[in-house]
């Protein structure tokens, strides 16, 4: 019974030493693959056998922290305060063979507090945990451009405006704000991945505006107004702020947008009954005023007639008086066709152009020239035509009064469903204001009357001597329906 009870003992000890042995070869296999696969990883890597002392580490963990060595307890270096939840984890890990993280808030290797994970990992052999590789990471950066995005997302949703993020390259929508989806009526992420083009529907002088904004590379924010369409078929007018940027190495559009429905309906109203009330002011100075002007004038030219059978010495004083009344007759017919130029009895809008250009010349000796390609009657609402009019009259204002021009070109075409206007001068140009950003009030007035047709206007100047020209162009079509919309 001894010898029996000594191979016992013998036995247990064999087993004792090949697990022990096991274990070793165990931790070898681990050490070898994580030399092998972690010389070139950011992390820290440890292996740690069962007693959770540091058998393996990738590279040495920072300078001030000489006391991570091999044989060393992992534990040791961590802050007393935190040992106790870090070594529950980690013998969890090792009863279970479950996998864990820890996301800790310590030390990091120059002794810089900062934010650390820990993935801990078990090393099973022959169904026995026998070590935990862990990987330590330094999550401070990553946390902080987490909160920062965040933040940011937290922004957007707070946001009034709705916003969405475009790739270029194929329309698809990649970030869209509550506000946008709200405003269009879909739910939250599913526009994303579709194309933004059946939500917005451009027109072709809009479409131009924006390309060519966005191709100049000059990374500003481009303005343009278009109708947009509702998941449900409704439509509503926007006013949408473009801004090309770059992300992920490649190029995309931030779009920030507002419904301005109701804003351009009671901007339409404005201008239409100013409009309404310019014509009124104009038909009675021409029917009013000048009517009573010329009674008058009639009137004295009977008592010059009563004069000079008389032969009275104040004829000629009179004759002054009915020069004058004559003045004042023509003064107001010029001031109320100013103020109402296409209203009833003053002619097409072709002629009411050709009148303007007439008068500028002989008041103001520019050489005003008229070229007008378009259908009589052009198909222009009332509302439309008085824009094209005072856009058209505002630059001939400002030729006058700025340019030193002594010739202007005024040339108005209709073409593929577009009205297209151009004034040119020869006067001496501009080389200080960008054509993009006019600074005057009538010029700013001038584009948003062009914006008001659904079109565009744009400034083009050569400096030195070589001139301004104004372009403007709008869609037939809508300036068909201005008056009704």
């Amino acid at each position: 019974m001894r010898y029996a009870g000594g191979s016992d003992r013998m036995s247990e000890a064999e087993d004792d030493v090949r697990w022990r042995q096991a274990v070793a070869e165990a931790v070898r296999k681990s050490e070898a693959v994580l030399r092998a696969v972690t010389e070139n990883t950011p992390d820290w890597l440890f292996l740690l056998d069962e007693n959770l002392c540091v058998r393996f580490m990738n590279r040495p963990f920072g300078q001030n922290r000489p006391e991570i060595v091999l044989g060393r307890a992992f534990l040791d270096f961590v802050p007393p305060e935190l040992r106790g939840s870090m070594e529950d984890t980690y013998r969890k890990a090792l009863m279970t063979g479950v996998p864990a993280r820890l996301e800790l808030r310590k030390p990091g290797p120059e002794g810089i507090l900062g934010n650390f994970e820990h993935r801990i990992m078990p090393v099973i052999e022959g169904g026995a945990v026998r070590a935990l590789t862990v990987a330590v990471t330094d999550i401070t950066e990553r946390n902080r451009a987490e909160n920062e995005l965040r933040a940011q997302v937290r922004i957007l949703e707070t946001m009034r405006e709705g916003v969405v993020l475009v790739d270029p390259a194929n329309h698809a929508i990649r970030l869209t704000n509550p506000t946008f989806d709200r405003m269009f009526g879909y739910g939250p992420t599913e526009l994303l991945g579709r194309s933004v083009e059946p939500l917005f529907s451009m027109l072709t002088v809009q479409r131009r505006r924006l390309a060519r904004a966005v191709g100049s590379k000059t990374g500003e924010a481009v303005p343009v107004e278009f109708e947009c369409a509702r998941k449900d078929g409704t439509r509503f007018v926007a006013a949408c702020v473009v801004t090309p940027l770059e992300m992920n190495g490649s190029e995309h559009w931030l779009a920030v947008i507002n419904d301005v429905t109701e804003r351009k309906r009671l901007e339409r109203e404005i201008i239409e009954a100013a409009n309404r009330e310019q014509q009124r002011i104009g038909s009675d100075l021409h029917d009013g005023l000048g009517q009573d002007l010329t009674g008058i004038a009639l009137m004295l030219r009977g008592v010059v007639a009563q004069l000079r059978k008389e032969g009275s010495a104040t004829r000629g004083d009179v004759e002054e008086v009915i020069g004058l009344v004559n003045n004042a007759i023509e003064n107001t017919r010029t001031l109320a066709r100013g103020l109402s130029p296409l209203g009833s009895g003053r002619g097409s809008f072709g002629s009411a152009l050709q009148t303007l250009a007439t008068r500028v010349s002989e008041r103001f000796g520019v050489q005003v020239d008229c070229h007008l390609d378009i259908e009589d009657p052009v198909r222009l609402s009332e509302t439309a035509a008085a824009h094209v009019y005072r856009i058209v009259q505002e630059a001939l204002t400002n030729v006058v009064r700025h340019s030193g021009a002594t010739e202007v070109s005024i040339s108005l075409k209709t073409a593929d469903g577009e009205l297209y206007l151009q004034v040119d001068d020869n006067g001496r140009g501009f080389t200080q204001m960008h054509p993009e950003r006019p600074q005057g009030l009538g010029l700013k007035i001038m584009r948003y009357r062009a914006q008001m047709l659904g079109g565009d206007l744009s400034i083009e100047s050569s400096g030195n001597g070589g001139g301004v020209s104004v372009h403007c162009s709008c869609p037939l079509d809508f300036t068909v329906q201005v008056e009704s919309n």
